[in-house]
């Protein structure tokens, strides 16, 4: 009988665990096809390997209890001379055995965890208060709290164990040495039994036991107590993150004082074997337990009554640790920052030596643009772009900017009869190229003017090689040379057909691989279909993020992907980042992707082949949190170096990491203890129009030259206002060419004189009598005004505003492109195109029918200036109450107005401007 149970329990365990060795098994087909075995096998033998010495801790620290326990039983009750049945050794191993497995394979969870301690990097920077290095609490603090944890674990159930073993097994003794009468005293009274009643009564091998286990359980107690001295420099408890007065004073010393009150009671514990006075321990306990309480609401105390009344002065120094630790944590204190001497009036001089930048300011939404895509450039109903990124190229016509989609393939949009697993799976099985546009042009009726357009993809970049069998959409197992042809491409009435010929996808060669993808995919037609032969491909794990992920899932991946025409063929960049949340003295960032960390870097580009599906991994800096990753996976990361210079002209400073600096820069760019302490200059995001909603606006890129930036260059640009106004305060560019890559660059505005900020340029649009007349026609008739991204464009030593206007029906929403916005801050413009309005703004022309300029007088000009001076200081005046200066104003502007009136007059009759598309403020 008891072989029947074992075998059918060897059965059990091997159809629990087949499934778990069929994964292992097709991954490890995953990795050595894209290359990565090595880190397969690394993962995989850490993860196998630290099931052992869970196990063996598990198995021999509860065995050596439970045998403990087992054997002073029997000799305890043989000394009673009272009859028992000894425990079972085999039932002792089966169970103890069976959880120690269970043990092992919940430890081997924290292989990370373990190769991070036994390679970490040193940072080489040291933590203000204990003086340790920050790759102590990076790498080595979480190893340390995991072994400590471990024995605390075991510890507790041990003792479990063995009272319950004890009390169970050792009950006839109290029934030997006590009457009738006396056991139902007590069972029905045990509260009148005191405690040394109970150690006098207990035998001397389970009072040593017991007291040898308490003991240990206390000195890991003290350890814990012991490391919590470091998680002080983490605490949140004062006015900035990291360890403030009261921590370091307070908090430290309770802590300490914690510590040896354990050891203390731990020896008590030990020495109480021979003593047996219960007091000593009991103490220990009581001293612990009111310091413990006393540490929850005594630091509270002295922070209120004796810091926070000159909480300041006390707390300077350690608002220094938080000023410079964070800024050392996100990468910012590098920032170099210069003044911006900012000329109010943007020039034809500046604008003449700035064609280049003003060629390719951005006036394509992206959001508006994915739209126009869907609908000008899908094709059909089975291809979509997931979204539209930007990117530069080095073109015959110098620096370019430029729209970017992947026509990707979506066969959730078959028609319901087509949508058959031969269809979804081996047919249907790659988008198709690549649509591009300038940034800052448009055609006359409002359309982008495509570069690389239609199916096959036409234009002036060459893209031989335009299939996608791998992107940001692309999430569902492919089976490439099956004996069914591949749809390519349509092409009229008839569509064209190819095989996959690259390498990529898992041979199926053999009838074990399709039982196990049948396996995995729950699918039986990997074995039934006659379509699949030894040459079939499988591809999965196709989506580009879960793909890099798969490989390196100890790195964070940037939101947004972006396509990269290269050698003819398209790839994927993917930014990966590095985080930890245990750098002292960081203030943690919440609400992104990086919630809940306190570090974050920019370590590595992710380059994915569209058609390949190859990833390769390039390390960005020397950084330690990858240097250590690097260790552990020797053959993951390449040198940027090696990375292939065409595509080094793509790489870009990546949005979502300058999102979480520019977040932390809003009060971190205060370098000042006292200045911070006040919050005297901090900052925020401005606000910009989308859709009829106030929403933060994003950081963008463009091409643009810097102040002494030294040419044109590729930036990521974000401006800033005060908190709570609407000024612009300053602007930061992140640079993203070489050899100036990861340079970021503040540019402060004089703070004494008025710069308009986005939310004010947005107002001054809102309030322009033309523009707002026009929206509300546009938006009559099923029509929808969409006003696009308001961009913030240094200009020289001036500052330009664009904003593009489109138009959309609501029914079958196309948006088109009417016109775009251009303002000075001085004045607002609007015009059929940038650079129309570019010059009426600087210039005062306006474009006839015949292609012919006409410029609008001077007189006019001053006039329109001299009335807007006294709009704006007529809201200066209300601002401040001050009505009758309002009024004034406004009457000054009345006339000015009056003036301006006849000379338009006497203009239009002399030689009418035709064709004007503009409204002036």
């Amino acid at each position: 009988m008891r072989n029947i149970k074992i075998l059918f329990l060897l059965i059990m365990v091997l159809i629990l665990g087949m499934g778990s060795l069929i994964g292992i098994y097709t991954d490890y087909l995953w990795f050595e096809m894209i290359g990565y075995t090595s880190v397969f096998i690394t993962i995989l033998q850490w993860q196998l390997i630290t099931i052992i010495p869970g196990f063996i801790l598990a198995f021999v620290f509860l065995y050596i209890n439970a045998r403990f326990a087992r054997d002073s039983i029997s000799k305890i009750l043989a000394e009673k001379n009272i009859p028992y049945e000894k425990i079972d050794s085999q039932t002792i191993l089966i169970v103890i055995g069976a959880f120690s497995i269970f043990f092992g394979l919940t430890f081997s969870g924290n292989w990370r965890t373990i190769l991070l301690y036994l390679n970490s990097t040193p940072f080489g920077i040291e933590d203000p208060v204990l003086m340790n290095d920050i790759g102590f609490y990076i790498f080595q603090l979480p190893f340390i709290h995991l072994i400590r944890g471990v024995f605390f674990g075991l510890t507790v159930i041990s003792l479990i164990m063995v009272l319950v073993l004890y009390l169970y097994r050792l009950e006839p003794i109290f029934q030997s040495e006590t009457s009738t009468k006396e056991r139902d005293e007590y069972y029905f009274q045990s509260r009148n039994i005191s405690v040394e009643d109970v150690i006098d009564k207990l035998p001397a091998k389970v009072l040593i036991h017991i007291s040898a286990l308490l003991a240990f359980l206390f000195a890991l107690i003290a350890f814990g107590f012991f490391l919590n001295r470091y998680e002080i420099l983490f605490s949140q408890q004062g006015v900035v993150s990291g360890a403030g007065y009261t921590d370091v004073h307070v908090r430290l010393p309770i802590f300490d004082i914690l510590t040896i009150l354990s050891l203390l009671t731990a020896v008590a514990l030990l020495a109480n074997v021979k003593l047996k006075n219960i007091k000593i321990p009991i103490i220990g306990i009581a001293l612990i337990a009111a310091f413990f309480l006393a540490s929850s609401f005594v630091p509270g105390a002295y922070q209120q009554y004796r810091v926070e009344p000159t909480e300041f002065q006390l707390e300077e120094p350690y608002l220094e640790y938080n000023i410079n630790y964070t800024r050392m944590a996100f990468g910012l204190s590098d920032i170099e920052e210069t003044s911006f001497e900012i000329n109010n009036e943007l020039t034809p001089s500046e604008l003449e030596n700035n064609t280049q930048v003003t060629e390719n300011i951005r006036i394509w939404d992206r959001r508006a643009l994915e739209q126009t895509y869907r609908q000008l450039q899908q094709i059909r109903t089975y291809y979509t772009f997931n979204d539209v990124d930007t990117d530069r190229y080095h073109t015959d016509e110098g620096y370019r900017q430029y729209m970017i989609s992947a026509r990707e393939l979506d066969t959730t949009q078959l028609a319901p009869e087509a949508r058959t697993w031969v269809n979804e799976r081996l047919v249907y099985t790659h988008g198709f190229g690549v649509v591009m546009n300038p940034v800052s042009t448009k055609t006359s009726d409002g359309r982008p003017e495509f570069v690389l357009s239609n199916i096959p993809p036409v234009g002036v970049f060459n893209v031989s090689n335009p299939r996608i069998y791998y992107g940001e959409i692309t999430d569902e197992y492919k089976i490439a040379n099956s004996g069914r042809a591949e749809f390519d491409y349509p092409r009229g009435g008839q569509n064209v057909f190819t095989q996959y010929e690259g390498a990529s996808g898992i041979l199926l060669d053999s009838f074990v691989k399709r039982l196990a993808f049948a396996y995995i995919f729950s699918e039986p037609k990997f074995i039934l279909s006659e379509y699949i032969d030894d040459n079939s491909r499988l591809m999965y794990d196709r989506q580009i993020e879960e793909r890099a992920q798969k490989i390196a899932p100890f790195l964070e991946y940037d939101n947004d992907p972006y396509p990269v025409i290269y050698s003819d063929k398209v790839y994927w960049i993917i930014d990966a980042y590095t985080t930890a949340d245990k750098y002292p003295y960081s203030e943690t960032h919440y609400g992104t992707k990086f919630d809940g960390n306190n570090y974050v870097r920019n370590s590595v580009k992710v380059i994915i082949d569209a058609h390949e599906g190859t990833v390769d991994f390039y390390m960005m800096e020397d950084e330690p949190v990858v240097n250590t990753y690097s260790k552990i996976f020797p053959d993951l990361f390449k040198p940027y170096s090696e990375m292939p210079e065409g595509l080094q002209e793509h790489i870009r400073y990546p949005k979502d990491f300058f999102k979480v600096q520019m977040d932390m820069y809003e009060n971190y760019h205060m370098t000042d203890p006292g200045t911070f302490y006040n919050r005297e200059d901090a900052w925020q995001i401005p606000k910009e129009v989308y859709r009829g909603s106030s929403i933060e606006m994003e950081p963008y890129y463009m091409i643009t030259e810097l102040p002494n930036g030294g040419g044109l260059e590729y930036v990521l640009l974000q401006p800033f206002t005060p908190r709570n106004r609407e000024n612009m305060i300053a602007w930061i560019a992140a640079r993203c060419d070489e050899p100036n890559y990861g340079e970021i660059k503040h540019y402060e505005l004089p703070k004494g004189e008025l710069i308009y900020g986005p939310t004010q340029i947005e107002s001054r649009i809102d309030q322009d009598p033309d523009i707002s007349e026009q929206m509300t026609l546009w938006g009559q008739s099923g029509s929808r005004v969409i006003r696009g991204n308001l961009l913030v464009v240094p200009i020289g030593n001036s500052i330009l505003y664009t904003e593009p206007i489109f138009i959309s029906a609501e029914e079958s929403e196309i948006p088109e492109l009417r016109r775009v916005v251009a303002s000075s801050g001085q004045k607002v413009v609007m015009g059929e195109n940038l650079q129309i309005s570019l010059q009426m703004l600087v210039e005062g022309m306006v474009i006839e029918e015949d292609g012919t300029q006409a410029e609008v007088p001077i007189i006019t000009r001053n006039l329109a200036q001299q009335a807007l001076d006294h709009y704006n200081r007529a809201q200066e005046h209300l601002g401040e109450g001050n009505w009758a200066g309002y009024g004034e104003e406004i009457d000054q502007m009345e006339d000015i107005l009056d003036q301006l009136s006849m000379v338009v007059q006497e203009t239009n009759s002399s030689a009418p401007l035709q064709g004007t598309n503009l409204s002036t403020t």
